[in-house]
């Protein structure tokens, strides 16, 4: 392990990420020569203990073949927790990472994670799971196709409803023994009956070198985000090509795709793009407050996580939650340390509100990363 991993899953094991001690190793990071994984899963995968394995409960109950692709319909079950606070707890899919989460317009949440396929919570590599019942269990929706049930490694993506059901979006990192540093990275589109890699040539091209790749979100129904460490680029999966290119910065920048925009964003919007058209243009006013605001709220000089809802845009800091809409603020309610530990919110890791007004937090752990199920109850803006 080079110097540069080892100094930042220190930094995970400690849940920080939120001073400038911090932010200093994660600079080391984004500028080192060396194997680059950018921000926030470098290598820090967890074996699922026996125990663990004997407590999911996992029933099969169909297999569907579409184009090669399996689809088990496996469902495992949450091991739910709720804390001493009214209306805050935990669930899980097994010792999952989580990369993104989506919230379905019948009440549904979707997850993408990677898994923890190596610690045998199923013999194949689910990377989405879908729960009907506010996470009490998950079934299988989209899984890695048998083809490329390899060594893999999910590192980042990102979920979206289309006309033919979930897509997802996926980075991943495979095992290859013929490459320089004995492994490469893809970029997959994955649905429930298909699958296909994008060319990533001018992709590494334009960053520098594969890894500098760390992270995307759809943009539009044919265009993605690929967000580097220096520069994020808009993609066409129609011709493969890149059309535009953002300066970005990973070390304090996030985004966010709203219904009608996407954003690069930290203690305030730099950049705001018409999600069609791809045009720059000038922030709405009273978002660019909450930004700045949710900035300041989170402290510690960490952008905070954020999602959109329909026509609202939420935030999760660590004194609570928030949302925009119409060019108003509301506080829905105060977190308190059972949840943030005492440390800013993480702008890296997903969050998401569901059709009832419930929420979905994800925070580093002790033991690597907590799924909060936080429900709503508006309270005055503090």
């Amino acid at each position: 392990m080079d110097e540069y991993r080892k100094k930042y899953r220190e930094q995970m094991e400690k849940v920080t990420l939120s001073d400038a001690a911090d932010q200093a190793i994660l600079e080391d990071i984004l500028k080192a020569g060396t194997r680059k994984r950018a921000p926030y899963v470098i290598g820090a995968k967890r074996t699922i203990s026996a125990a663990m394995i004997a407590a999911v409960l996992v029933m099969v109950s169909s297999v569907t073949v579409f184009a090669g692709m399996i689809i088990r319909k496996i469902i495992i079950e949450s091991k739910k927790e709720e804390s001493y606070l009214e209306g805050i707890g935990t669930v899980d899919v097994g010792e999952s990472y989580y990369y993104d989460f989506l919230a379905g317009d019948s009440g549904e949440l979707y997850v993408l994670t990677d898994n923890d396929y190596k610690g045998s919570l199923t013999d194949h590599q689910v990377i989405a799971w879908k729960s009907t019942n506010k996470g009490d269990t998950w079934e299988e929706v989209l899984c890695l196709p048998d083809e490329l049930e390899g060594e893999f490694d999910l590192f980042a993506g990102d979920l979206r409803e289309g006309e033919a059901g979930l897509e997802a979006l996926v980075l991943v990192e495979e095992k290859n023994n013929e490459a320089e540093d004995g492994y490469v990275n893809r970029v997959y589109q994955i649905t429930a009956d298909s699958y296909k890699e994008y060319d990533m040539d001018e992709v590494y091209a334009r960053l520098g070198y594969p890894d500098a790749l760390w992270n995307m979100n759809y943009v539009n129904e044919h265009m993605i985000a690929l967000i580097g460490t220096e520069d994020c680029l808009l993609y066409d999966t129609n011709t493969e090509k890149v059309v535009k290119s953002l300066p970005y910065n990973a070390s304090r920048e996030g985004w966010l795709k709203t219904r009608d925009q996407f954003l690069l964003y930290g203690d305030g919007i730099y950049i705001c793009i018409d999600a069609e058209t791809l045009k720059e243009q000038e922030p709405e006013e009273g978002l660019q407050e909450f930004v700045r605001m949710m900035y300041e709220k989170n402290t510690d000089g960490v952008l905070p996580p954020m999602a959109v809802w329909n026509d609202t845009v939420v935030c999760v800091t660590r004194s609570g939650i928030y949302e925009y809409q119409d060019g108003e603020i509301t506080q829905i309610r105060r977190l308190s340390t059972a949840v943030t530990k005492g440390y800013a919110f993480n702008g890296l890791l997903p969050v998401c509100k569901t059709q009832d007004g419930e929420y979905y937090v994800c925070t580093f752990g002790d033991a690597g990363m907590d799924l909060w199920h936080i429900h709503g109850e508006t309270e005055e803006m503090k």
